[in-house]
């Protein structure tokens, strides 16, 4: 990685103003560099778009939607925006709060796990900066272990970051990418997967975290390494009993994993609340009822991070991970699959004139993010009542062809085995749109 990136080199200053110290890192949308204010001398980090992408009207958009949202943030575990800026040559730049620490996803990578103390203060700390955003109409859509900073190795300071996937919009499909494909397949909730309508709001954010959780207390996250596959193992309450997880912990986490957005409880600071008074006084604890709640309230108390027995911390580094997602930055969904990059293909194959041959030469290409594209894809274009009806068959035809074990082939499904009856649901939308051709299949696989 060298020094200089779209012209730009530690010791130059923007508009008399930030003067660069040095390269943090580069992705697909952009560069970060430290830097400082040449008056004040803080430190700070500073975003500049590409070239490229400030040329992208969609690029541009999404820009100053992440600087505009987070101007309306103040809480201490939201990063801290200070201001937008544009140079004579047309650069934009973001200048943001300098954070020295690493993402939650870097310690997790070390075999870092927390005890049950601890997960609940960090959910407590988390649940005041999404309560801070929430209440703004703000969804960050994005809440994964990449995108949770942790300064001087301190969880109880950890803050959440990159908002570029956020939507001003709440309880709309609309998002900057694509219109609900948005985050991290390893880290969305149902309803960002197309379930349950396919809306995303707050509660989306609250069972994101609700698996990021999961994952720092060592578990596997159910669907996590399955690309958009992932569907299928977030149809129904997820269970962590059997886990050997601290009750409070458990029974927090089955509340923010419900499957049904209308189900989870809508008040988490005071989830986190009443947990924590539950662990702390061996209290039993009585999960809220779906739906229940209201209010927020910011705080979190600090303790350190625990590492598991051989986990390493390596030496704290100057870490800035305010990347867009799916960088190279360190910050990309290694385990989900690019699912950004897939979104960007959902949409543009389900625009071309010939879709469908489209998403046939996406299977043909066999890797996990065009299977992945490929299948959502073919959703897509089912639920789309724009399209023509025998369009519309095909694709939940093709769809459940992935699906069906007659026709499963590992090398063209994004899944990892035949569930028959998923098949049998996409067979059955086939139906209801007037396939009756299918309903030999539907029986067949209800045998």
């Amino acid at each position: 990685m060298t020094d200089t990136v779209f012209g730009l080199s530690p010791g130059d200053v923007i508009q008399n103003t930030y003067r660069i110290d040095k390269l943090l890192g580069e992705g697909g949308m952009g560069a970060t560099f430290a830097g400082h204010n040449v008056a004040t001398d803080h430190p700070v980090a500073i975003k500049v778009m590409t070239p490229e992408f400030a040329r992208n009207k969609k690029a541009l958009e999404l820009f100053r939607r992440e600087s505009s949202l987070l101007r309306t943030v103040q809480n201490e575990a939201v990063i801290r925006y200070e201001t937008t800026l544009q140079d004579a040559q047309g650069r934009l730049f973001l200048v943001m709060e300098y954070i020295d620490g690493h993402p939650l996803a870097y310690y997790i990578s070390k075999g870092a796990r927390l005890d049950g103390d601890d997960v609940l203060k960090l959910g407590r700390r988390l649940a005041g900066g999404l309560a801070a955003i929430h209440k703004l109409g703000i969804v960050h859509r994005d809440v994964a272990p990449d995108n949770i900073l942790v300064p001087g190795d301190d969880v109880q300071m950890a803050k959440l970051i990159d908002f570029g996937l956020a939507s001003d919009t709440i309880g709309s499909e609309k998002s900057i990418i694509g219109d609900t494909m948005a985050g991290k397949f390893s880290y969305m909730a149902p309803e960002q997967l197309g379930l349950f309508g396919g809306k995303v709001t707050g509660a989306s954010d609250v069972y994101a975290l609700g698996l990021v959780l999961c994952r720092i207390t060592g578990q596997k996250v159910p669907g996590e390494g399955m690309g958009v596959a992932a569907v299928e193992a977030r149809r129904e309450d997820l269970s962590m009993s059997g886990k050997g997880l601290d009750p409070a912990v458990q029974s927090t986490l089955e509340a923010m994993l419900r499957a049904n957005p209308a189900d989870r409880p809508t008040d988490l600071v005071a989830l986190f609340d009443t947990a924590i008074d539950a662990h702390k006084n061996n209290k039993t604890l009585i999960t809220p009822q779906p739906g229940a709640g209201g209010g927020d309230t910011p705080g979190g108390s600090k303790l350190p991070l625990l590492l598991g027995a051989g986990a390493l911390v390596a030496a704290a580094a100057v870490v800035a991970v305010l990347l867009m997602p799916g960088t190279d930055g360190g910050t990309s969904d290694t385990s989900g699959g690019g699912s950004v990059l897939q979104a960007e293909v959902v949409e543009e194959t389900i625009n071309l004139p010939e879709p469908i041959q489209e998403v046939n030469a996406l299977i043909d290409k066999g890797d996990v993010d065009s299977l992945n594209a490929a299948f959502g894809s073919l959703i897509a274009l089912g639920r789309d009542e724009a399209r023509p009806n025998d369009l519309r068959v095909m694709a939940y035809r093709m769809a459940a062809e992935m699906y069906d074990p007659k026709t499963y082939d590992a090398a063209r499904s994004p899944f990892p085995s035949a569930n028959p009856s998923a098949a049998a649901r996409m067979y059955q939308r086939a139906v209801d749109l007037g396939a009756t051709d299918l309903q030999p299949a539907i029986d067949r696989l209800s045998e």
